[in-house]
């Protein structure tokens, strides 16, 4: 039956339950971990110890992996509670877990662990969250267990990432090089979805039905009917639980208000939710996460989890019409419009700078500039209002009349601050930039501006040879050749 399953399943699948088994986990809040030791060595009670628990997505996993196996698994037992993984597994059994996932450490690449660590960030706020919901609104079910459901929703994407990340990588790649969502670059590198993932891992580790079917994909196209049961509770709470966080930590910040209310009324009916109740809970369930994890000196908080798994999300958007020659003309390159390679450009430059937030520019007849297309934080509003004009000289005239590279290292500086207009503080807020002139033959005709939240040290390398040189004559091109359409 085992052979079965595991011919049944995609390669990639297959390839990570290997790769698990051979190494069996990492650490995810090495502080979570020397608390929990410090409980045990110390008698401590067993709510505490619990609590400590819950707070590691990995230790947690873990746990419920070990008191499902089939050692301990006597009598049909289904373990989905950390209190009944203490009385099973005992304290010492626990101890020595969460020591050996502590050993294991984070890895060593810089920035798959701080992938790893905004994942865990978002899978704490999943778990105290789903907490929060259901002692308002599911008060007969166990909390402690919707909160291990909302833990382990982002299971298929933290492993992935530990396990497989070169397919990860690949994964991005193709995101980034085809503009393509994040689901379907992830579905034609994997062949599987982080969802599916998720379960296979939770059926491959023998947790309990209730936590597999709440790894599953939300395929849901209609509000769902109220719940009649703790299994209905606990799959609805943990799908509500999972579009809210990818709202909050996937989805670009311009639509957060929006999709959250459009989330709580979809499972209004279902879960007995109150919207405004609802959005108190959420800030609530935000605070206490970035309160905790700085207690624990954990290195990620939610803003930092935010703006990182934001960018996973970020597609090249443009403000144009199907009039503009831009949209319409086709350009030689592959013959796609000169907007489709302007967006495909940015995005490229985007990734490879790690830029917060790239648009591209066009110079005004004012001696002003346009964004007309945008990849990163909160592109679609920055797109529509990054515009400089008027009589009233600010930094980004002064960057025009000089066609040179600028780089901006925090406009909050004196020699900055006064030449930094008001709309760009309001609506942009960015502390550093750079400012990149496409230039053909002396005349200036575009600009890429590219932004960073923190204040930076020192410019981005390398913005005027190799592949940059290339994107940015790539980026003139298709420029000038929807403008010579335009003048036709």
């Amino acid at each position: 039956m085992e052979q079965a399953e595991q011919t049944a399943q995609p390669l990639v699948v297959a390839t990570l339950l290997k790769k698990m088994d051979a190494s069996p986990g990492f650490a995810g809040l090495g502080g979570a971990v020397q608390n929990i030791c410090r409980l045990v060595d110390e008698d401590g009670g067993n709510r505490e110890i619990v609590a400590a628990i819950l707070r590691d997505p990995a230790l947690t996993s873990k746990l419920l992996q070990i008191a499902n196996s089939g050692s301990n698994s006597r009598g049909g037992r289904n373990v989905s509670k950390i209190d009944q993984v203490i009385a099973i597994l005992g304290l010492n059994t626990v101890k020595s877990v969460a020591l050996s996932l502590a050993l294991l450490g984070s890895p060593s690449h810089n920035q798959q662990s701080k992938q790893l660590h905004a994942e865990i960030v978002a899978a704490f706020f999943a778990g105290s969250f789903a907490a929060e919901i259901t002692r308002l609104y599911g008060s007969s079910y166990s909390s402690q267990e919707a909160q291990v459901c909302g833990l382990m929703q982002n299971l298929g994407r933290m492993m992935s990432i530990f396990y497989l990340y070169e397919d990860i990588e690949r994964s991005r790649k193709l995101q980034t090089d085809r503009n393509l969502p994040e689901s379907d670059a992830v579905l034609q590198t994997l062949g599987v979805s982080f969802e599916d993932i998720g379960v296979a891992i939770a059926r491959h580790w023998a947790l309990p039905d209730v936590l597999q079917n709440s790894l599953a994909p939300d395929t849901l196209k209609s509000s769902p009917q109220a719940v009649a049961n703790a299994a209905g509770w606990y799959l609805l709470s943990s799908f509500f639980c999972r579009r809210i966080t990818d709202v909050l930590f996937r989805l670009p910040e311009n639509r957060e208000k929006i999709e959250l209310a459009n989330s709580i009324d979809f499972f209004s009916r279902s879960l007995r939710l109150k919207e405004k109740e609802v959005i108190e809970t959420v800030e609530k369930c935000l605070l206490d996460t970035d309160n905790i994890l700085a207690g624990m000196t954990f290195p990620c908080d939610v803003s930092d989890a935010k703006s990182l798994l934001r960018k996973a999300s970020e597609r090249a958007l443009d403000t144009l019409s199907a009039h503009d020659a831009l949209v319409k003309e086709k350009h030689a390159e592959g013959g796609q419009s000169p907007i489709e390679v302007i967006k495909h450009t940015m995005r490229l430059i985007h990734s490879h700078y790690n830029f917060d937030c790239t648009l591209i520019c066009l110079p005004t007849s004012s001696s002003g500039l346009l964004a007309i297309a945008g990849v990163g934080r909160n592109t679609a509003q920055l797109t529509s209002k990054f515009h400089s004009s008027g009589t009233k000289r600010d930094i980004f005239q002064v960057i025009i009349s000089r066609c040179v590279d600028a780089f901006i290292s925090d406009v909050t500086l004196p020699k900055y601050a006064n030449l930094i207009p008001e709309w760009y503080k309001e609506v942009v807020g960015a502390k550093s930039f750079v400012m990149l002139p496409l230039m053909h033959e002396g005349k200036l005709t575009g600009m890429i501006y590219g932004d960073y939240e923190k204040p930076q040290t020192e410019a981005p390398v390398g913005l005027a040879q190799g592949e940059m040189l290339e994107w940015r004559n790539r980026l003139t091109d298709a420029i000038r050749s929807g403008s010579k359409s335009r003048a036709a």
